[in-house]
């Protein structure tokens, strides 16, 4: 599946309403998920991972230059 280009799966693991969740950020360079435990309904798990996703890309966001930087002044 895929949340604001961002690919993420949900596997069954272990256990009634147990799963796994990979989430496949971009910027990770060998390629691996990231991965976490969830344990509740399937359509929760979804959800707990665009919340994640959601999270990254917001960190992502404050992380860019705004691009307005203020002039230092003159030494004399």
């Amino acid at each position: 599946m895929n949340y604001e280009g961002i690919e993420y799966v949900v596997r069954a693991s272990i256990g009634h309403n147990q799963w796994v969740v990979l989430i496949y950020y971009p910027d990770n360079a060998e390629g691996n998920a990231a991965t976490f435990n969830f344990e509740g309904p399937k359509h929760e798990a979804g959800a707990a991972a665009r919340r994640r996703i959601q999270n990254w890309l917001e960190r992502q966001l404050r992380k860019k230059p705004t691009g307005t930087r203020r002039a230092s002044r003159p030494r004399y």
